[in-house]
């Protein structure tokens, strides 16, 4: 056999070879589960996507956790103080600015809390978006609309235009009012109805301090 031969057959096997690795990567298999079996294939990165995604759960649900016992401790000395200008928290060499914000006028009033505000005369102000609209099911309707155009009254059904009932918000005043009511535990039920809280934290440790506080969390330690 001549040299050509040889180089032949061996690049010959190397491109098998080669076809025989991408196919390991798409490689079906049949489970031996019971019942109906699916297909399976081999997916890089899926166990280190599967376990990022199953730690971010945790850590999210630790970050929850925790933001609510952050936020009762700002809370009760926001109360103590009676005032909503922002506070210093620490932790070692951890820092945050600690904020009681005003309910967002995106954040509609629900109609308990409007009763509560509404009995103890804390300030709260019809919102902007109340509004009229027509009933989608008479928008295409272009002979009444046609009718409409004429005269209004005693033409159009009495549910032609809709109304998405008056909405309230929270004012300017309505954490300063809160502040001024005598009774802490009110105090403190009315505050978490008008305001918001927030934490800029900063945290002061090395790369190496927060993966150790991250294994804690992962493993449940903490």
């Amino acid at each position: 056999m001549d040299n050509g031969s040889i180089d032949y057959i061996n690049a010959l096997e190397h491109e098998m070879g080669n076809m025989f690795e991408a196919a390991k990567k798409t490689e079906i298999a049949t489970p031996k589960a019971k019942g109906k079996a699916k297909p399976q294939i081999v997916v890089e990165d899926l166990r280190q996507y599967a376990a990022l995604k199953a730690a971010m759960k945790t850590i999210e649900t630790m970050v929850e956790t925790l933001k609510e016992s952050v936020n009762d401790v700002a809370l009760d000395a926001f109360l103590i103080a009676r005032r909503s200008d922002s506070i210093q928290g620490t932790d070692g060499d951890t820092t945050a600015s600690l904020q009681l914000r005003k309910r967002t006028s995106r954040s509609v009033l629900g109609e308990q809390e409007v009763k509560v505000l509404d009995h103890l005369k804390i300030a709260f102000e019809k919102s902007s978006d109340s509004k009229f609209y027509i009933n989608s099911k008479y928008s295409e309707d272009s002979e009444l609309l046609g009718k409409v155009s004429d005269a209004l009254e005693g033409i159009v059904p009495d549910d032609f235009l809709g109304h998405t009932g008056e909405k309230f918000v929270t004012t300017s005043t309505s954490i300063a009012d809160a502040m001024s009511i005598e009774d802490i535990d009110t105090r403190r039920d009315v505050l978490k109805i008008v305001s918001t809280q927030a934490a800029r934290t900063k945290f002061g440790g090395t790369h190496d301090e927060m993966l150790k506080i991250l294994d804690k969390v992962l493993k449940g330690d903490s």
